[in-house]
């Protein structure tokens, strides 16, 4: 099978779907929910709110990966 028959499979096929646009519409709501929604409020910008300046905030990750300072 060449990679042009499986293009034409799927090209097909999505363009048939009926239920099927209504259930990647909700997978593409729900991957917006997890990848924005809840970054905003679970996971904030600690390098951000800690540090002042970039070099600050380099140090620290530098820090925490290597385990000692420079």
């Amino acid at each position: 099978m060449k990679l042009k028959d499986i293009y034409y499979m799927y090209r097909d096929g999505f363009r048939q779907m009926t239920i099927g646009r209504t259930l990647w519409a909700l997978i593409l709501i729900k991957l917006f929910i997890l990848f924005f929604v809840i970054k905003l409020f679970f996971f904030p910008n600690i390098l951000q709110r800690d540090f002042s300046s970039d070099a600050d905030r380099a140090e620290a990750v530098r820090y925490n990966l290597t385990g000692h300072n420079p």
